[in-house]
């Protein structure tokens, strides 16, 4: 009869990392599949240039703003129930986006879609964190990590080839059957599960609550988003970013009275579960401007045609997939904080070695330039990724499980646009400074200075005066091409040097010993508190429960 139970168990388990990854996929893809498809977008449905940042980043800032009331809405009326609401609304809302014949609509669908995906992306790994809770977590989520990213990775290769034949619609209808499959399985094998720690009467979340962290998130991820276009000084900034200080600020002082039920703001009382969100803030933010600024580098800079660049990042994912599913038994025996360590060493190499590559000769140098850095990081990822995600999860109680995979997502998507709104400014200052310090650029006419000042905002794109002779613009554009490589370093280095400080604060603050009682592979060193006294223990006691010393 046990080994009958333990083999359903098993299987059950199985339907479950395999229904949240598919959940997972629809949010991960819808992310990466569509930047490839705006050109075709573009000349399709006129889209403006406002149109086509909006297009993309709609979907980035709703899913950020409610990543942790919808975490939160998991843990108190179930995350199976959560999740499958969130597949239908993703679902209808691709069906919107495949369907539209306007920008406007368009914008408003992935409105939709994000909001779709704050239910599923927390929910999903929440299922899994909790199923696996005693143990296989790190496997279990070693492979939800590993898996995701391959959707992810693949995504914008089969975008291309749908965009190439005109058929950019199909961008948004792969999402059906993804949803429809995973709906299907959380429905038929997936069981329930929630803070089963409440009562009734105290699961009732807080709308206002809901409201102030929604707001609050929401402001700061317009203000981060927008401000590469408007200026941290414009006055619309300035509101969105302190407007989002304050509600949060508001949120925190209720939540900490007790009033809305939200976030157990004693989760952070685990040194594990606030280090690993710091470390999962710095290393989300620090690779963003890889992912932004690589592809622009290889095209534009080195002169990389783009179905290269694409082929170029696929030893990175396939490193990366294979990894990630490798490394996650290693999480169960041993922790996750070794990988961690090494995971963002490995990374941080990888940066310097971007960061004094210059600019090339172009294809035929790549694997003597990037190949080796992009290898890097590849490895880096599977063994930063999975163990960062499990040290969060399993920090906190699996009542949490929710609330906890939301803050560290919510986390993931601050770091990214918060970084990218920063660096992303200063990397247009750096460019610009660069740009007309160079020694001929200043020999130049005041007239093409003054035109080239006006376009650097441009980047690698700045345009040249075509009233200079060709030998002044081709002289032109390698100066421009050197300064755009010269400011990739900069970010690099600053990536890099992140890189090692948080390895350096995961060495110091990473407990795998805790992380291992709060899965339930150890006991606890006090022996008199009897059965009936340990039913009686809220999660936020477990989190100053001293740890069993190792004989």
């Amino acid at each position: 009869m046990l080994d009958n139970y333990e083999d359903s168990s098993r299987a059950t388990g199985y339907w479950v990392l395999f229904a949240s990854i598919l959940a997972a996929s629809m949010a991960f893809v819808a992310s990466t599949s569509l930047n490839v498809a705006l050109p075709a977008i573009q000349v399709e449905l006129g889209a403006r240039g406002a149109d086509l940042i909006w297009i993309p980043n709609a979907y980035v800032m709703v899913q950020a703003s409610l990543i942790v009331v919808s975490g939160a809405m998991g843990d108190h009326y179930g995350r199976k129930r959560i999740c499958i609401l969130g597949i239908a609304l993703f679902a209808l809302a691709s069906v919107v986006c495949s369907a539209v014949t306007t920008t406007g609509l368009l914008i408003v669908g992935r409105l939709a879609q994000g909001v779709g995906s704050s239910m599923i992306v927390p929910n999903s790994l929440a299922i899994v964190s909790a199923h696996f809770g005693q143990r296989g977590q790190g496997w279990a989520i070693g492979l939800w990590s590993g898996f995701t990213v391959l959707m992810a990775g693949v995504a914008p290769f089969f975008a291309g080839v749908a965009a190439d034949f005109g058929a950019w619609r199909l961008v948004f209808l792969i999402h059906i059957p993804l949803g429809c499959i995973a709906a299907l399985l959380f429905w038929r094998f997936v069981p329930e599960s929630y803070d089963k720690s409440k009562s009734k009467s105290s699961q009732r979340m807080s709308l206002l609550g809901a409201l102030l962290v929604t707001v609050g998130l929401g402001g700061l991820t317009f203000g981060f988003i927008e401000s590469s276009t408007f200026g941290f000084a414009s006055p619309l900034i300035i509101i969105a970013i302190l407007g989002g200080i304050l509600a949060l600020a508001a949120f925190l002082y209720g939540e900490r009275a007790g009033k809305y039920a939200i976030l157990p703001l004693w989760l952070f009382r685990s040194r594990n579960f606030s280090a690993a969100n710091f470390i999962t803030l710095v290393y989300h933010g620090v690779v963003q401007p890889v992912v932004l600024y690589l592809p622009l580098n290889l095209i534009q800079v080195q002169g990389y045609s783009a179905t290269f660049t694409g082929l170029s990042t696929v030893p990175m994912i396939l490193i990366a997939t294979l990894g990630s599913a490798l490394v996650g038994p290693l999480l169960d025996r041993r922790g996750p904080r070794v990988p961690i360590v090494l995971g963002l060493a490995v990374i941080a190499a990888g940066f310097f070695l971007f960061a004094n590559i210059g600019v090339t000769s172009g294809e035929s140098e790549y694997f003597s330039t990037f190949f080796l850095p992009i290898m890097l990081f590849g490895l880096g990822f599977s063994l930063t990724f999975a163990p960062l995600t499990m040290a969060a999860m399993a920090s906190a109680p699996e009542t949490n499980a929710g609330i906890a995979s939301g803050v560290n997502h919510t986390v993931t998507r601050i770091g990214q646009v918060l970084v990218v709104g920063v660096l992303g400014g200063l990397a247009i200052s750096w460019f610009g400074q660069l740009l007309m310090s160079d020694a001929y650029v200043q020999s130049l006419p005041a007239e093409a200075q003054a035109q080239l000042a006006a376009e650097a905002g441009n980047l690698a794109e700045t345009g040249i005066p075509d009233w200079l002779t060709v030998a002044e613009q081709a002289r032109i554009d390698e100066v421009i091409r050197e300064s755009f490589a010269a400011t990739f370093s900069i970010l690099m280095v600053i990536g890099g040097v992140a890189c090692v400080v948080s390895a350096i604060v995961a060495i110091f603050t990473i407990n795998d010993k805790e992380i291992k009682l709060r899965q339930g592979q150890d006991i606890l060193d006090d022996s008199d508190t009897t059965p009936e006294e340990m039913r009686e223990l809220k999660p936020e006691d477990l989190l100053d429960t001293p740890l069993r010393e190792s004989p």
